[in-house]
């Protein structure tokens, strides 16, 4: 075999420079704190490594959604409180407004500022977000939600909850929809409500209505009609049934005597004039608008006549229950953002906690031995020493030297 002073020389440079290379490598590991620097150093370690990653990133994405979500939480939380202190302040005026000796000319002057509030409240509805989007219109988050043409205020959004992802397998509504929190609130005590006529002429005040029997207001025939008329020179009333049949007949009535049917009673204070009408009938649905509207025009048209100071009792009778609706559904809604809130803790708490394993593994895999490196560095070092030393030696080999 014949070879060369040429071939000599590539083998021996070959060599150093694979040490180089090797030497590089570590050096380069040590630096970064890396054991993969490219996946051909580890192929199978690489690509679980990039699953971890990519898993970390998505458990990280979760957690600037809760963040997201925790914004709007509070916001509405913070949103709502003004509104149940607005409501709270409706409500003192209602009761100051509701005593029988204030005079139509205060009621009015009441009616300015209850006005005003409820103008106020209008605008807490429209509040939006940090983003320019509407809290409370659902997923038409770009519309404003309540619009007020004259004395009505209508709602434009949607019945939708926004929805954010907050772990592997939890969703959390960021806020209520418009609906939800001022128009489905429910009237009366929540099951059955007192009703008076606004034609009446007499000084009749109705109470609340109090169920005194539970298994016969059960199957109530409701609405029920109270009208009033003479028979014999003694006001009487006769009570009919949602089938229009008459339940009471000519029954003698006093101020102050209670009406009861099927199970359901209400008091009746003063003298209801002939034909004056009285109502018992299942609770509904009334938005939070609709019931302060009712009553700034109650105290707007306030009269100091006899029936126009009963008219107003009885509105105002109505209206301390609705509000007292409104703030407990208020407070429902609150319950509910504290409930969310304590979710999100819990999920990012998960989250974190996840992170923390993901972490941990992909440091396993990836992350060096710094010990173990170090002594590859010197081992390196010792080769490259020697494949220098033999290059050095080598390259001055030649044939030509000994002819």
């Amino acid at each position: 075999m014949r070879i060369s002073t040429n071939h000599y020389q590539q083998i021996s440079l070959n060599a150093l420079l694979e040490q180089q290379a090797k030497l590089s490598h570590v050096q380069q590991q040590i630096a970064s704190g890396r054991r993969i620097l490219s996946p051909s150093d580890d192929p199978a370690g690489a690509a679980r490594a990039l699953e971890l990653a990519k898993a970390i990133d998505t458990i990280e994405r979760y957690g600037r959604n809760a963040d997201y979500a925790e914004s709007r939480l509070r916001l509405e939380g913070s949103v709502i409180a003004q509104v149940e202190d607005s409501v709270l302040r409706i409500r003192d005026l209602t009761v100051q407004a509701n005593n029988a000796t204030v005079t139509a000319e205060d009621r009015q002057k009441i009616g300015a500022e209850v006005r005003e509030r409820l103008q106020q409240i209008i605008q807490f509805a429209n509040t939006t977000d940090g983003g320019g989007e509407y809290l409370f219109a659902g997923f038409k988050s770009r519309t404003e939600p309540f619009m007020q043409v004259g004395d009505t205020v209508s709602y434009r959004g949607d019945q939708s909850a926004r929805m954010v992802q907050v772990g592997p397998n939890r969703q959390l509504a960021t806020t209520h929809s418009g609906f939800d929190v001022f128009v489905k609130i429910p009237t009366g005590d929540g099951r059955y409500m007192a009703g008076a006529d606004g034609a009446n002429n007499g000084t009749g005040v109705t109470s609340a209505v109090q169920v005194t029997d539970a298994s016969a207001a059960a199957s109530a025939s409701v609405p029920y009609e109270i009208v009033f008329s003479e028979n014999a020179g003694q006001l009487s009333y006769d009570v009919t049934d949602a089938a229009g049949n008459t339940v009471v007949s000519n029954e003698a009535f006093e101020s102050g005597d209670t009406i009861a049917v099927s199970g359901l009673s209400i008091t009746i204070d003063g003298e209801p004039a002939v034909g004056d009408r009285f109502t018992i009938a299942e609770s509904g649905y009334q938005s939070l608008f609709k019931t302060v509207d009712k009553l700034v025009d109650a105290l707007e048209r306030a009269t100091d006549t006899a029936a126009g100071r009963a008219e107003f009792l009885n509105i105002g009778n109505r209206t301390l229950t609705d509000l007292d609706q409104a703030l407990n559904h208020l407070l429902e809604r609150r319950a509910e953002l504290g409930g969310r809130l304590n979710a999100l803790d819990s999920e990012r708490e998960a989250n974190e906690a996840a992170v923390l394993e993901l972490k941990k593994a992909k440091s396993g895999i990836e992350d060096l031995n710094y010990a173990q490196a170090v002594t590859e560095l010197k081992q390196r070092l010792v080769g490259l020493k020697a494949a220098q030393q033999s290059y050095a030696k080598v390259q001055g080999l030649s044939l030509f030297n000994y002819l």
